[in-house]
């Protein structure tokens, strides 16, 4: 069985460890396609503008991270904090990397769970356009 403090621990020491960046090329079809998938009604949504939500599927490389010897009984996604700094449009070439941004153990009903939360940050030409923390749990 998997010790979840001492991965924890592990996993501490790779706080603000990066993967590698991704480019993304956003397509007008694209956003046609994310708009009618998520039932988003607004006609800018389908084709010149991203919708909100656009943001969590932008993603990038995880870090090399320490993982346990044994597979958790356990995985679930848990949350997303979404922060948009500027729309996306059709067209613009965005950069996302991800980041090891928290790790913490909470004890459950049946024992101890793990808590990870890597943060993808998106650019364009430098600037900021979304930062996304996604917050994943496992139970040994």
């Amino acid at each position: 069985m998997t010790d979840v403090h001492e991965l924890a621990a592990a996993l501490r020491e790779h706080l603000g460890a990066r993967g590698e960046t991704a480019t993304t090329e956003v397509e007008r079809g694209a956003l046609r396609s994310f708009a009618r998938a998520t039932g988003d009604p607004h006609p800018v949504h389908h084709g010149d503008v991203a919708p909100p939500t656009y943001v969590a599927a932008l993603r990038a490389p995880l870090p090399d991270l320490p993982r346990p010897a044994e597979p958790f009984r356990s995985h679930l996604h848990t949350d997303d904090e979404i922060v948009l700094h500027q729309p996306i449009r059709a067209g613009d070439v965005l950069e996302t990397v991800a980041e090891l941004t928290d790790v913490f153990v909470k004890e459950g009903r049946v024992g101890p769970m793990l808590f990870t939360q890597v943060t993808f940050t998106t650019t364009r030409d430098g600037e900021p356009v979304s930062t996304v923390a996604w917050t994943e749990v496992e139970h040994a």
